[in-house]
């Protein structure tokens, strides 16, 4: 599932101005939905070392924007910081280099940081796009967009210059967007997922399609995997998720966790399936990369 073409546009929904990316696969179906607002992705700044984790050889920063920053020591090369305060020692509180943004930040974690030797002159939202195109797009991908600043990049962009409608409309965000809010997913044999967020983890209920379809509990809860892939990936979820599947037999659980783990290759962040609790419930967890859409 490669991405193959990207829309950058900007639009109103319930009263708010948002620029949005959204990449589609080969079938057009939409697999990533990123706030160009939101994140800080692809960003270079100034770090100073606030403190050094000699524990798990990384370091804590103070970024250039205001943020917190986290960096693996192994990362650094001392002979390209700005200031640095010991020929001893690889890393010390104060010292001072560049990096880049690679991963937004959860509630009060730090962004996760990589080392670059130069500071490059790129605004925000563009640097996020360079970011997006490098690491996760086809080498045949094309980008469409109606915004005169993505447009003049140097990148393979369409230029959509029909004034009489929108490319917001024509793509129909808003709908996507109303998706991706609603707690409930629908299958095609009837059943549905309702996806619950908490601040701890996020949940994830299988329900039945028995009183509409002729499907059985595992044909379903293999739906359900599709669609918690889909949407998970759509809604940027990462962390601890805990799925409240249909039950099966426990060779059949086993088929579920294979199927799980195959269908979770496409996903641009790394998810780990860790099997079924004695409660009969999956757990994943799932890498954080983007700030969701809201």
């Amino acid at each position: 599932m490669s991405i193959k073409k990207i829309l950058i546009t900007k639009g109103i929904y319930e009263n708010k101005e948002l620029r949005l990316l959204v990449s589609f696969d080969e079938n057009d179906s939409p697999l990533d939905i990123i706030n160009l607002d939101n994140t800080q992705i692809g960003t270079v700044c100034t770090a100073t070392v606030e403190k050094v984790i000699s524990d798990i050889d990384s370091c804590i920063c103070k970024l250039s924007i205001g943020e917190k920053g986290f960096i693996e020591s192994k990362k650094l090369f001392p002979e390209y910081y700005l200031v640095r305060h010991s020929d001893k020692k690889k890393v010390c509180q104060g010292d001072q280099f560049y990096v880049v943004i690679t991963q937004d930040k959860k509630g009060s974690k730090p962004f996760s940081c990589n080392f670059v030797k130069y500071l490059i002159d790129d605004n925000k939202n563009n640097g996020f796009i360079y970011h997006y195109i490098n690491e996760y797009a086809s080498s045949d991908y094309e980008i469409v967009s109606d915004l005169e600043e993505v447009i003049n990049m140097d990148l393979n962009v369409r230029a959509y210059t029909d004034e009489s409608y929108s490319l917001w409309n024509l793509y129909d965000l808003t709908k996507l967007l109303k998706n991706i809010t609603s707690n409930v997913c629908h299958l095609k044999d009837g059943g549905n997922i309702v996806i619950e967020p908490t601040e701890a983890l996020t949940v994830i209920d299988v329900n039945s399609s028995k009183n509409h379809g002729k499907g059985t509990a595992f044909d379903t809860n293999k739906q359900a995997i599709d669609e918690v892939l889909k949407q998970i990936r759509l809604r940027s979820i990462s962390g601890i998720i805990i799925i409240d599947m249909l039950k099966v037999s426990k060779d059949e659980e086993q088929e579920l966790i294979r199927y799980f783990k195959d269908n979770s290759n496409d996903d641009i962040s790394n998810v780990s399936v860790h099997g079924f609790t004695h409660l009969g419930l999956l757990e994943i967890t799932r890498s954080r990369n983007f700030s969701s859409v809201f």
